[in-house]
């Protein structure tokens, strides 16, 4: 589908939105709950024991999640885990997800990875969890995680790789030098910061503390480092409470028991009451009609680049 048909269908979105006809636009399918790694700072690692028995989807099941919120209105599709490039399915794959929301009519297909295993390039959009320089990002995920993300990245060619970090206790003081990390390698196109959303409390900010980062991190984006949050999103980053403002039907959640979200898995929760993803500010944003949030997500976050 050509760019100004994509336009105009997120406009028709947007107008019923407004009308009171509110559908999710984005569909986050977290696929299983299995990882190569087990990092400090992961809520599912460090709650493993009340997950639930079902813990992947079957390819059928993702076909028919996808077909359903497709349905509804959904036009960008995210994989996520665990690690999502090593879901597997009677030989089938991530490329094969990644190719069948092509097939069904996503505009934009991504997937959040650590970056030790294959990257899948058909996608449009490639999430990397990016936490501090080698010593901080091994000291959180395991001796070694960084270098082979960084010769794996090597190895690909793809338009639209971007860095997330997820700022905590560990690492918060290497801000910058993430931003220069990014900045200094042309396999990645831009970083988003988050601050981590509870558990584990103890590696979680103080107010002032946050405060500071994103002090640091506007006037990052000022000096010219490519940073992807929008200006107006970082400073709602502050209001860790966002419960009240959270546009809940913008984003439906696909968990690997089969169960479903709206808005993020944790609402109602007290995560939900410390808040450190950026993306649903940027929802919040967009759902609003601000048009500096709408340009500047838009190109790597919502049209096809494939």
């Amino acid at each position: 589908m050509g760019l100004a048909l994509q336009f105009a269908s997120y406009a028709g979105w947007w107008i019923k939105c407004k009308l009171g006809i509110k559908r999710p636009l984005v569909n986050t399918m977290i696929i299983h709950y299995d990882c190569n790694l087990s990092c400090r700072h992961c809520s599912i690692e460090g709650n493993r024991h009340l997950l639930p028995a079902k813990q992947s989807l079957s390819y059928e099941e993702i076909e028919k999640e996808m077909r359903d919120h497709f349905r509804q209105g959904a036009r960008i599709l995210y994989f996520e885990g665990g690690e999502p490039t090593i879901w597997s399915d009677g030989g089938r794959d991530l490329g094969d997800l990644i190719a069948l929301g092509r097939e069904v009519g996503y505009f934009n297909i991504g997937y959040t990875t650590n970056g030790t295993n294959v990257f899948f390039e058909d996608s449009d959009v490639i999430s990397i969890s990016l936490d501090g320089p080698r010593e901080v990002h091994d000291g959180i995920r395991a001796e070694g995680v960084y270098d082979t993300m960084m010769a794996n990245l090597e190895a690909i060619s793809h338009p639209a790789v971007f860095a997330n970090m997820v700022v905590q206790r560990d690492n918060f003081h290497t801000v910058r030098e993430v931003a220069e990390i990014v900045h200094d390698n042309p396999r990645i196109r831009g970083v988003i910061y988050n601050f981590i959303t509870p558990p584990p409390d103890e590696l979680t900010l103080t107010l002032e503390e946050k405060r500071a980062v994103v002090q640091e991190i506007l006037m990052l984006k000022k000096e010219g480092f490519p940073i992807l949050n929008s200006k107006k999103a970082l400073r709602l980053l502050l209001e860790e409470d966002f419960s009240k403002k959270c546009p809940y039907h913008v984003s439906a959640f696909v968990l690997p028991d089969g169960s479903h979200a709206r808005g993020c898995p944790m609402a109602g929760t007290e995560s939900c009451r410390n808040c450190g993803f950026d993306a649903v500010r940027e929802y919040y944003l967009v759902n609003r009609g601000d048009p500096f949030t709408i340009t500047e997500m838009s190109g790597m976050f919502a049209l096809t680049k494939r």
